[in-house]
């Protein structure tokens, strides 16, 4: 594979382990003293709404910050335009991002009627962004250095 190929797997694995909820998933695709910084944007203003240090905060945020799925719930995180720029062992990647809050209906208890055709349930977009990774080559592959998030739609997490 190519280091760009590579990296987008990287983003990819991001992706699904920000999907999945899995925390040890998300913490291993950093760097030991990785930092992730968070933003809301509003065209060129960006307002800081969190920095984690270190692979114990990142684990945490997973586990804290991001809800649990429910039983007919799900998140779609997909990742599109992403512009990989590789310089020797240290790569940074933007790529754009939306989250999909994806919600099955509930089968009626006799079935579906005759008629019933196609998904069930709802599909609602809750976040959109850039990511904005910076990653090193080390002995464990690509791993990624710092990240930037910056969320175009403003995310508030509740206090007490």
């Amino acid at each position: 594979m190519t280091d760009a190929t590579d990296i987008l797997n990287v983003l990819g694995r991001y992706a699904r382990a920000h999907d999945y909820r899995d925390s040890e998933a998300m913490a291993a695709l950093f760097a030991d003293h990785a930092t992730i910084e968070i933003f809301n944007a509003r065209g060129s203003t960006m307002t800081p709404i969190g920095k984690l240090e270190g692979l114990p905060a990142i684990r945490d945020a997973v586990r804290q910050m991001m809800a649990p799925h429910g039983e007919r719930a799900w998140s779609q995180n997909v990742i599109s335009a992403p512009i990989i720029d590789v310089g020797g062992d240290e790569a940074v990647i933007d790529a754009q991002f939306m989250v999909f809050s994806i919600v099955a209906a509930t089968e009626p208890e006799n079935g579906w009627p005759a008629a019933t055709f196609g998904a069930q349930g709802a599909i609602v977009p809750i976040e959109a962004g850039q990511y904005r990774a910076h990653l090193r080559r080390t002995a464990r592959g690509w791993t990624i250095a710092a990240m930037r998030i910056e969320h175009r739609l403003p995310m508030v997490f509740g206090q007490g």
